[in-house]
């Protein structure tokens, strides 16, 4: 046997055969060797941030829908594709097969569930997990008209079920349970085209581009400036009350209403009107038109903007409401500030009041906008001329123009400082695009099966929980044709 000889770090030195003691002391048997214990140590750095992710729905062999049907008349011989990519790698972790021609999607409020209005008549419901497989998904058929043809174009999906567009039935399909199965279906006013709410508000609101009172319907496309008809019949907003899936009020709208959003909370409601260029404001508590504001830059509960708004997004702690005008190339910027409590929850004297008109390049054709969670920057998806517009929500200026894969028609951010990204999908391009905020360039391009027809984030605020900090219109879908005759 081998006597070791061990002196202390930072004590005297001590006599050899206390030492060799010490030695036998730690071991058992000749051969073996002291085995020093490791304390771990903890790693530093910012906590980890919760998973969030990308969520894309493509169809191989993707072609334009006609006028009056978004679908093609020759069926699509591939079903959809939903892929899932994880936000901080921008790597693509699941994808899978939904319905046959998705036509847009919306997500529900906790962001883990994904569910697509397909060509084919049907609902996909589609769980977002990293372990999704097309054997997850599952499959909803609406029922038909009178003519065969069932078109469900839109979803607003709440706390307490779905409701579908049913175009084509003039209805609202109120769903529950997975598989989402038909409750009821709520009639509504001619040529309905979307649903908008909130996850948990007490009314949400179904718009129709025609009229009840003249029995005027509008086929799909005619409100494009493009399209050749001139319509000039106002639309309607039906107030549903949640509790009872009952219309409990129709309201007067503008013409040729495409999109809607609902403050975060749940006070009040805009729907955009392509057609006559403004906004209608909805008092969502009241459930009637935003009629009693003493706001001086509103006239009957409507806000002047540019030409052909067909998009928005809300920044809530500014009370920013930012929309995309595609048929006059800008932007608007809103003040939509409310009082607190103690007045009641009116309306502030510069309600309604457009801060700025950003004019963006001719020919840019904004479909699409998204706000950054910092308020910094809006960047808005040009679907004209195949770019991005940066646009500094403090100046009013644009920043840059980036050009990116396709002519997007949707948008989506996710903000984390100091790197947030925006991505962009086109109905030409097979290709995600990636743009880093920090520095306002494309990192990547992430390959779909087939062109692109939508993109959300599942949070767009990666640094909180806070339920105000997220994008409240995910729980929505964007309007099919909208911003893409």
């Amino acid at each position: 046997m081998r006597y070791l000889r061990v002196r202390s770090v930072t004590g005297p030195k001590r006599p050899w055969f206390a030492a060799g003691v010490l030695a036998l002391a730690g071991v058992s048997g000749c051969g073996n060797q002291y085995r020093p214990v490791v304390t771990p140590i903890p790693p530093t750095g910012p906590a980890p941030q919760p998973q969030a992710f990308v969520v894309a729905f493509s169809q191989p062999g993707l072609t334009t829908g006609g006028t009056s049907n978004p679908c093609p008349q020759t069926p699509y011989t591939q079903a959809g594709v939903v892929t899932l990519v994880d936000i901080s790698g921008d790597s693509v972790t699941a994808l899978a097969n939904a319905g046959t021609g998705p036509l847009t999607f919306a997500l529900d409020p906790s962001g883990s569930t994904a569910y697509s209005m397909n060509c084919d008549g049907t609902v996909s419901t589609v769980p977002l997990s990293t372990t999704l497989q097309s054997k997850n998904v599952l499959t909803t058929t609406l029922p038909k008209d009178a003519s065969g043809n069932t078109l469900p174009t839109n979803m607003l999906v709440t706390t307490s079920g779905q409701y579908v567009v049913e175009q084509n039935r003039t209805a609202l399909g109120a769903l529950t349970g997975s598989p989402a199965s038909l409750k009821q279906e709520i009639p509504v006013a001619p040529a309905v085209i979307n649903a908008i709410g909130t996850a948990s508000s007490q009314y949400i609101y179904s718009i129709s581009q025609g009229n009840s009172t003249d029995g005027s319907g509008v086929q799909w496309g005619q409100c494009d400036p493009n399209s050749g008809t001139t319509v000039t019949t106002n639309g309607e907003a039906d107030g549903v009350q949640v509790s009872t899936n009952t219309v409990n009020n129709r309201l007067p709208v503008g013409v040729c209403p495409v999109y809607g959003l609902m403050t975060a909370d749940s006070r009040r409601t805009f729907i955009l009107n392509r057609g006559s260029g403004t906004i209608t404001v909805i008092d969502s508590v009241k459930n009637q038109l935003d009629t009693d504001s003493q706001s001086q830059y509103m006239t009957n509960a409507t806000i002047n903007v540019g030409k052909g708004p067909v998009y928005a997004d809300i920044f809530t702690p500014a009370a920013l409401l930012v929309t995309a005008n595609y048929d006059d190339d800008s932007i608007s910027i809103i003040n939509v500030s409310i009082n607190g409590p103690v007045e009641g929850f009116t309306d502030t004297p510069n309600f309604g009041q457009v801060l700025a008109t950003v004019k963006l390049k001719p020919g840019s054709h904004p479909a699409a906008v998204t706000v950054l969670q910092d308020g910094s920057r809006a960047y808005v998806a040009d679907e004209g001329d195949g770019t991005v517009t940066v646009v500094n929500l403090s100046s009013f200026t644009v920043e840059s123009v980036l050009p990116v894969n396709g002519h997007p028609r949707s948008i989506a951010s996710a903000f984390n400082s100091p790197i947030g990204k925006v991505y962009t999908i086109a109905q030409d391009s097979p290709y995600l695009t990636v743009i880093r905020t920090d520095t306002d360039i494309v990192t990547s391009s992430i390959l779909l099966q087939g062109n692109g027809v939508d993109v959300h984030t599942t949070t767009q605020y990666l640094g909180s929980s806070s339920t105000t900090s997220q994008a409240n219109n995910i729980t929505q879908s964007r309007s099919v044709g909208s911003g893409a005759p």
